[in-house]
C-alpha cells in the first residue's frame, strides 16, 4: 500500500462535555474519512475509540486533555493504527475486539472487549452478536447521550473523489444514514444480531458518532430505529415440511 497523506491534518473538536473526535484524511487510491472518537472518563483518564494516525500536533492536544489509559480497536476491520498508538502511549491499555488477537498476532493488545469492562458509569458497552466477520462492540457516552460506534452507521454526505463516491453507492453508504450492505451480507445469526441492536435502541441516543461520515443529532429516537430497519428485518424462516 503506498504512503498515506492527510489533508487537513487531524485535531480535536468537542461533541459534547468530555466527548471529542477527530478526522483523518487518507487517499490511498481512494480517499477515505476516518475518525477517532476520545472520552474524558470521570476520573480524568482519556479513552480513544478506533485510533487515527496522532501525529505530534494531536498527541499534544490529548496531552491537554489528561492521560490515555484506554485504547479500542472496536472491530476486526478497524486496527490499522492501533499499534501506533499502543507505541505512543505504552502504559496504556490496549483493548481489541473478539476474534482481532488472534487474526493479527503481530498486535500488541492487552485485553479483549466484553461488555462488563469497566470504564466507569459514564460509558456503557454492547456487543454486537451475530455478525463474527465484524465483531463489533458499541458504546453510549452517557452524559452527553451519544451512541459511539465504528462501522454499524454510516452518514457520508460529501466526496469530490468520484472512485470514492462509486465505491460508497456501491455498498450503500452514499449519502444515506444507516448500515452498509456488508451487515446484511455478513452477518451469520440475523436474529440475534437484531435483538443486539434492539438492546442497543433502549438507550436513550441523542447524537450518534462513527468512524466514516458525519455525526448526526438524534432528534426523534424513530429517526434512529428507522436507518436500522434492514437489520432489524425477521430473518426469514425456513419452511417446515
Amino acid at each position: 500500500m503506498t504512503a498515506t497523506s492527510a489533508w487537513p491534518p487531524p485535531t480535536l473538536r468537542a461533541l459534547g462535555p468530555d466527548l471529542w473526535e477527530a478526522e483523518l484524511h487518507l487517499q490511498e487510491g481512494m480517499h477515505l474519512r476516518m475518525r477517532m472518537t476520545v472520552v474524558r472518563r470521570a476520573n480524568g483518564a482519556l479513552w480513544l475509540c478506533s485510533p487515527i494516525r496522532i501525529d505530534t500536533a494531536l498527541a499534544g492536544e490529548l496531552a491537554a486533555l489528561g492521560e490515555v489509559r484506554d485504547i479500542l480497536a472496536p472491530n476486526r476491520f478497524h486496527r490499522r493504527f492501533a499499534a501506533a498508538a499502543k507505541e505512543r502511549y505504552p502504559g496504556a491499555k490496549l483493548w481489541a475486539a473478539p476474534g482481532l488477537a488472534q487474526k493479527k498476532p503481530q498486535i500488541p493488545f492487552d485485553a479483549t472487549l466484553s461488555e462488563d469492562a469497566d470504564w466507569g458509569s459514564e460509558l456503557q458497552s454492547l456487543f454486537l452478536a451475530g455478525a463474527p466477520s465484524w465483531s463489533e462492540h458499541v458504546f453510549f457516552h452517557v452524559p452527553s447521550r451519544t451512541l459511539i460506534c465504528t462501522d454499524l452507521l454510516f452518514n457520508i454526505r460529501d466526496e469530490s473523489h468520484r472512485l470514492t463516491r462509486g465505491f460508497y453507492r456501491l455498498f450503500g453508504m452514499w449519502q444515506r444514514f444507516g448500515p452498509n450492505r456488508l451487515w446484511r451480507w455478513l452477518a451469520k445469526d440475523r436474529r440475534v444480531l437484531a435483538a443486539s441492536i434492539e438492546r442497543m435502541l433502549a438507550w436513550d441516543i441523542r447524537r450518534v458518532v462513527m468512524a466514516h461520515g458525519d455525526p448526526v443529532e438524534i432528534d426523534n429516537p424513530a429517526t434512529l430505529r428507522a436507518s436500522l430497519a434492514p437489520l432489524l428485518a425477521r430473518a426469514p424462516t425456513t419452511a417446515k415440511g
